[in-house]
């Protein structure tokens, strides 16, 4: 990603892409993966790409895996594989799945998972 061009008289000025990581908080690493998407993807690439963005994502408690997949069964879009096996232990499935409830509003149980929620789209926007 090219964030500055140097003119021909020797001085630098941004480019657009510097403009929104500065303006949106965007971390170079994430700006970088939001480049490399292709111009067709869709929803489930783009939900890819914020879950595996670093600033989103939150270790997975032994306690929190069971309203997890509890709340993967409610999802629209789902993760690759055989879906009778897929179980959420990562914290990128962990942020797929809290992204996509956030969406749906889906209501969790447990509230250590309820504030993690809102600090992760406070996060992601």
């Amino acid at each position: 990603i090219s964030s500055i061009t140097m003119k021909e008289d020797g001085t630098f000025y941004p480019n657009a892409g510097c403009h929104i990581m500065s303006r949106n908080f965007v971390n170079f690493e994430t700006m970088k993966a939001i480049v490399k998407l292709p111009h067709d993807s869709g929803p489930v690439q783009l939900l890819n790409m914020m879950a595996n963005c670093g600033k989103i994502q939150t270790q997975v408690r032994r306690s929190e895996k069971k309203y997890l997949n509890e709340a993967y069964k409610l999802i629209k879009f789902k993760l690759e594989g055989p879906q009778s096996k897929i179980r959420i232990q990562t914290e990128a499935e962990k942020a797929f799945v809290m992204i996509q409830a956030s969406i749906g509003q889906h209501y969790f149980q447990d509230m250590s998972l309820r504030q993690q929620m809102s600090s992760m789209i406070d996060g992601a926007s």
